[in-house]
């Protein structure tokens, strides 16, 4: 089965809609796909007020997900919760929770959209034009350093899928 992966980065316009069995975004999609993934509660506070803002099966961190109980929301939020997920590790970014999750789904061949920090020192987020939050700054190495690594955890621990970054 093929699968994309939407993440945030600017590289994620690279992505062409009907190519593939599975699609999954990282917070706040950016088109129409199968199912997402929030780790942020400041992407669950703004989805509670903008109810449209997500409409897909959503895989929540179990932070984000107290969290909607926290601002009492939680039965706005439950229709969409598929499962909730704990990342792993530092630097475990939504992408990379949501390639688990494809490859959980049976995706044999993965491409990796908007991932910019695989090829360069990129650390833009399109989630930051929706949320303020720090975020991690353009060429900071320790970050982009912290979520290759986890990348190449990911295929060094599925050699029978098939992971393409798309720039």
């Amino acid at each position: 089965m093929r699968g994309a992966v939407l993440c945030n980065g600017p590289s994620r316009v690279s992505y062409v809609p009907d190519c593939h069995d599975f699609v999954i975004g990282c917070n706040i999609p950016l088109t129409k796909v199968d199912a997402t993934v929030v780790l942020d509660e400041n992407v669950i506070k703004l989805w509670s007020k903008n109810p449209d803002l997500i409409t897909v099966p959503t895989y929540f961190s179990v932070k984000a997900w107290m969290y909607t109980d926290e601002i009492k929301k939680r039965d706005m939020f439950r229709p969409y919760l598929v499962k909730t997920i704990n990342p792993k590790y530092p630097y475990h970014s939504s992408g990379h929770n949501a390639a688990e999750v494809a490859i959980k789904n049976g995706c044999t061949s993965l491409d990796i959209y908007g991932c910019d920090s695989w090829f360069s020192t990129i650390g833009t987020s399109y989630t930051r034009n929706h949320i303020i939050q720090g975020g991690i700054a353009n060429g900071d190495m320790k970050a982009i350093n912290g979520w290759r690594k986890r990348w190449q955890e990911i295929i060094d621990s599925n050699p029978n899928v098939k992971i393409n970054f798309i720039q």
